[in-house]
């Protein structure tokens, strides 16, 4: 039963563990996107030579809807950032809980050895004490 539990707070880690990875990798995709859309924008913002009013309409509808994009982008980025944040302290606390339960196991199994040595001495002396000559043991 204890290892039971053991091995299903583990699976529990390990699926924290990977669910946080994955957090970090969709963060670092959002970063990449925003560079791409700053750089986009920066672009957008250079004067062209011999732009024309149409042009110039156009050019000042992309970049607004650019900067929905970006806001919309940057909102992403924040909301990764907290879940990935809340994943990496899930998984210390989960990582303490699996330690917890393998420092109990470990006290366990030692507690029971040492009164499995104790019965052992203890046998070895009732035998050693009955083997005495004139024992009345």
């Amino acid at each position: 039963m204890r290892e039971h539990l053991l091995r299903q707070q583990q699976q529990q880690l390990n699926s924290l563990l990977q669910q946080r990875d994955r957090l970090a990798e969709r963060e670092a995709e959002l970063h990449e996107q925003r560079q791409r859309l700053q750089q986009a924008r920066q672009l957008i913002a250079e004067p062209l030579a011999r732009t024309s009013a149409l042009g110039l309409l156009n050019q000042g509808h992309i970049k607004q809807q650019l900067g929905q994009v970006m806001e919309a982008q940057q909102r992403q980025l924040l909301v990764a950032a907290q879940d990935r944040e809340r994943f990496a302290r899930l998984s210390r606390q989960q990582a303490g809980k699996v330690k917890g339960l393998e420092l109990q196991e470990l006290q366990r199994r030692q507690a029971l050895q040492r009164r499995q040595q104790n019965r052992e001495w203890e046998n070895q002396l009732e035998w050693c004490l009955s083997q005495a000559p004139g024992s009345r043991y």
